[in-house]
């Protein structure tokens, strides 16, 4: 994998009944980046967290956030260490 990757807090989880096929599905769909270049993903109760590349950020940011995964509205920040 090249570049660097950053890290998202994403406010869905497996209590949405979210897997990672949606979010990187979504997070495809809704940005055009390929699944190729969605990093690791960590689903949790209530929150997931998600890596792109550090190119595609902003891209992330803007067309994610405040949309949908699987009818669930989703905030996205750049999680906190």
């Amino acid at each position: 994998r090249k570049g660097n990757m950053v890290r998202l807090f994403v406010s869905v989880g497996k209590q949405d009944r979210i897997s990672k096929g949606d979010i990187a599905g979504a997070f495809a769909s809704l940005t055009g980046i390929h699944g190729e270049d969605i990093g690791i993903i960590d689903l949790y109760d209530k929150f997931s967290f998600v890596e792109v590349m550090e190119k595609d950020l902003n891209r992330v940011l803007e067309k994610v956030n405040g949309n949908k995964v699987k009818g669930r509205k989703v905030n996205i920040e750049i999680a906190k260490d």
